[in-house]
């Protein structure tokens, strides 16, 4: 297992499955005992995604220690006990589930497709029960993460066609004036595209960052979802902020052709740079987000505020889920 990124999250995780079998007094760490020390966590990537599947954490737990017998009592065991050989399994397959999203680390996300993946040990028969498969697990991640293994098939004015007077990921194009190169996900082109709309349907002369992250506030999945709901409370509270400070939608003008505001171009300039130190090849939604509210000019960060959403909060808390 040397040589591959663990996260401290994962590391502290690994920990507790060993914890958790000498509580147990087993002379072993199996694919059980790593998913208690997974569930046991309220938060971060792979919580979300077993809440988002509908998959109770606190059941899981009770329903393992239904399932495992304990050893004799007094059984002297650890502190470094061997992994058995489903539980190794179940450290390649997330090794090979962080290489095809492109990740070069390995998280909390990856640990539970590695749990589902290995099909035959009793965590994943508990996930299985529960709701979890392995592709309902691999679409909600990609749903939170808006990975780089994912692909927009939404053709329209945001191509891919780059352009050399202007930065990499964007030119002046069509109805919404933008196409992108294979820099973002597709739920963060979904998200620009849906903020080309807002401007446009309220007559603005640009793209503001106000309406990307009135985009970002009613999108129902990606990371950037997770985060604002997290910080803020609730994104729908952020998206009425925002709709009540930014002018009534107009008619809009045929063929009309927005352009992007300098701090938006910003933005997305500082949306890629979070990707590449999260080692993702794309940004994603929350690249996004960290990004617009790394740069929203101070009136509406004071807004913003107000609603518990800072850069530094939002950070914050990105930072804990990816640990």
């Amino acid at each position: 297992m040397n040589g591959f990124n663990f996260t401290e999250r994962v590391r502290r995780t690994l920990a507790r499955a060993r914890e958790e079998a000498v509580q147990m007094y087993h002379e072993y760490v199996g694919t059980e005992h790593l998913l208690i020390a997974l569930a046991h966590e309220s938060d971060g990537i792979a919580a979300a995604v077993l809440q988002g599947l509908g998959a109770d954490r606190d059941a899981i737990i009770a329903k393992l220690e239904q399932t495992i017998k304990k050893g004799p009592e007094g059984r002297r065991t650890g502190p470094d006990l061997p992994y058995t050989s489903r539980a190794k399994k179940v450290l390649e397959l997330a090794m090979s589930e962080a290489r095809m999203l492109h990740h070069n680390y390995v998280g909390m996300e990856h640990l539970l497709l590695g749990l589902v993946a290995e099909q035959k040990g009793i965590a994943a028969q508990v996930l299985v029960d529960s709701g979890v498969t392995l592709e309902k697990a691999r679409a909600e991640t990609l749903a939170l993460l808006g990975s780089s293994a994912e692909r927009s098939a939404v053709p329209d004015a945001l191509s891919t066609v780059p352009h050399a007077a202007t930065p990499a990921y964007v030119r002046s194009r069509g109805p919404y004036g933008v196409a992108l190169v294979d820099d973002f996900t597709g739920r963060a082109r979904d998200t620009l595209r849906g903020a080309y709309a807002e401007a446009a349907k309220r007559d603005a002369d640009a793209v503001e960052l106000s309406h990307i992250l009135l985009a970002l506030a009613v999108r129902e999945d990606g990371m950037g979802a997770v985060l604002l709901d997290q910080v803020a409370g609730s994104r729908q509270r952020v998206a009425l902020a925002l709709t009540e400070r930014l002018p009534e939608p107009v008619h809009q003008s045929a063929g009309r052709s927005l352009q992007l505001a300098a701090d938006t171009q910003r933005a997305l300039d500082q949306a890629l740079l979070e990707a590449s130190k999260d080692g993702h090849r794309r940004a994603g939604t929350q690249h996004l987000l960290l990004a617009v509210l790394d740069t929203l000019p101070l009136a509406l960060a004071a807004a913003c505020a107000q609603l518990g959403l800072t850069a530094k909060a939002a950070r914050t808390v990105y930072d804990r889920m990816r640990e």
